[in-house]
């Protein structure tokens, strides 16, 4: 499904939007109100929302085009937007009635999620107590519902599957933890909740989410999470790359001199090579989304996209190293945005799930059965 010609212009707007405030979100440690009001307003809560909510069940290509284009202009806006818009996949997991309570208002409901399992989850009758502090939640200031997934690995699980819970805003606050080098702009607090009541029908296995089991849409083949996940990391990278590239090429289309002199050339061959990077990056990218918007993956697809996740992830670091040091020292200051480009491809590289490692076993291993 290509997007219409209003959606594509309200995308640009928010790209315009966000660019003009980019510096000022990276200052202050968050995306401004109006920004995401923008957001909203231009589909991505309710991109991959099911028809049944009032959602627009957009395809993952178009996602990805969307979500690059915010990146070039501010990579903390398009972190927030793309898992503003992948939450709903976790959210169709849910019991119907669960979906009900969070897309009761409309489909644009912004839903932080957490996959990583923390605190604790004591069964009471009909459903669950939770308590625990979730860290690194992206989005957490301006959530509507946080999907929090629990308990904690340990004895202290008392041998529980982990779990999804949907909890609603008042049943939550955060800390303001986030100060990192990259991705500032993102607000990734703690999420804090106390001995809180979330009903069954609020809550679902973690393992079924991961398989892609959507509840009460009949006919839709399961996605499973290691197809598509890699896509909210590297998206956003995407379009932070591709801005550091037209920094780039405003300092390479300028003469160097002094003792920058001898090293033009240079500077003009990290700067072709990284371009190059950058769109083989994105060509990985959009075969990948296409296998998912084809629906009915196979083992073999679902570990090829993985790899190339992370691949892509890989190269995308590189050119961006590559284009940093064609700005030489002025480029490292504080303020200039090449150098905030570069902490933001930095900081998601850093994310475990992201490591070309595993990921590469799992291809070769899966390809040669010796996993």
């Amino acid at each position: 499904m290509s997007l219409s010609t209003e959606t594509q212009s309200a995308i640009v707007e928010v790209a315009k939007l966000a660019g003009a405030q980019a510096a000022q979100a990276d200052a202050e440690r968050r995306v401004s109100p109006d920004v995401i009001r923008a957001v909203v307003d231009a589909g991505f809560a309710r991109w991959l929302v099911p028809a049944r909510w009032g959602g627009d069940e957009r395809g993952y290509t178009e996602l990805t085009a969307a979500v690059a284009k915010l990146g070039e202009e501010c990579s903390s806006t398009a972190w927030l937007a793309c898992l503003a818009a992948h939450a709903a996949r976790y959210v169709a997991c849910l019991p119907e009635q669960g979906q009900a309570d969070i897309w009761a208002d409309g489909p644009d409901t912004l839903v932080a999620a957490v996959i990583k399992p923390l605190g604790t989850a004591v069964a009471v009758e009909g459903g669950f107590r939770l308590t625990g502090s979730w860290t690194y939640v992206s989005g957490v200031e301006y959530s509507d519902w946080a999907l929090l997934t629990g308990p904690a690995p340990g004895p202290k699980s008392g041998g529980q599957p982990m779990r999804i819970f949907a909890v609603p805003r008042q049943d939550y606050t955060f800390q303001d933890t986030w100060a990192s080098l990259g991705m500032r702009g993102t607000g990734s607090h703690t999420l804090v909740l106390d001995d809180v009541f979330v009903p069954e029908h609020r809550v679902c296995l973690r393992e079924d989410a991961f398989r892609g089991a959507t509840v009460g849409l009949p006919g839709r083949a399961p996605l499973p999470n290691a197809a598509v996940s890699g896509l909210t990391f590297v998206a956003p990278v995407l379009g932070a790359a591709r801005g550091a590239l037209a920094v780039a090429a405003q300092l390479v289309a300028v003469a160097p001199t002094g003792p920058r002199a001898a090293a033009g050339q240079s500077y003009q061959v990290d700067f072709a090579r990284a371009a190059g990077e950058i769109d083989a990056a994105q060509l990985l990218l959009e075969r990948a989304s296409t296998v998912v918007d084809g629906g009915a993956l196979t083992p073999e697809l679902v570990r090829r996209n993985r790899r190339d996740y992370a691949l892509a992830l890989q190269m995308l670091a590189d050119a961006t190293d590559r284009l940093l040091r064609t700005g030489g020292t002025r480029a490292q200051e504080d303020g200039h945005p090449l150098q905030r480009y570069w902490r933001d491809v930095r900081s998601v590289t850093s994310h475990a799930v992201m490591q070309f490692e595993p990921a590469g076993l799992d291809y070769t291993q899966g390809l040669v059965g010796t996993a």
